[in-house]
């Protein structure tokens, strides 16, 4: 198997958090939701980089508050949230050095109660892309129920990119 699924950011043993608010090269954001455009477009580490796709639905950067995400994140978690426009999975992100594992939680925008669907691919640094088995949850009151999908890349291998998307699995709500 080329991507080994992952169903918390524990499964990846040391790992790094990334805080959407703090861009590494521009610092702390203040006024959030801040929009993403150019110049938060790319995020440069040491080790690695993070581009956001900016060319497909609008994105945006903010922190979690007793109003955004209905509890699904602890409380003040950064969240990078994308417009769910049909067919196009809002949340796209590149990396220029392939890593071997990423992931995230995943929620959405909504009304408490409603199930969602949360998705997952990854694209391998041979072009091939793997689609993370998709989780089915539900808004709710719970902090961090929010469910975490991605993957670790076999031995040899690497993660390219990702993107995440949810959706209303009876196609009645368009979640943000």
């Amino acid at each position: 198997m080329s991507i080994q699924a992952a169903q918390t950011a524990d499964d990846f043993g040391d790992y790094y958090v990334n805080d959407w608010t703090e861009p590494p090269q521009a610092g702390p954001l203040v006024n959030l939701p801040c929009g993403v455009d150019r110049s938060l477009a790319r995020w440069l580490y040491d080790e690695a980089s993070i581009e956001i796709d900016i060319a497909g639905p609008p994105l945006s950067i903010s922190r979690c508050s007793r109003l955004l995400f209905n509890y699904n994140f602890a409380a003040n978690d950064s969240v990078l949230l994308g417009d769910n426009l049909a067919g196009r999975m809002p949340v796209h992100l590149r990396f220029a050095t392939p890593l071997r594992s990423v992931g995230a939680a995943v929620s959405a925008v909504g009304p408490v109660g409603r199930d969602y669907l949360a998705q997952c691919a990854l694209r391998l640094d041979d072009g091939q892309w793997w689609q993370v088995p998709p989780v089915q949850a539900r808004l709710g009151r719970t902090r961090g129920s929010a469910p975490f999908l991605g993957g670790t890349a076999a031995p040899g291998r690497s993660i390219s990119e990702i993107w995440f998307d949810v959706v209303d699995p009876t196609n009645q709500v368009d979640f943000m």
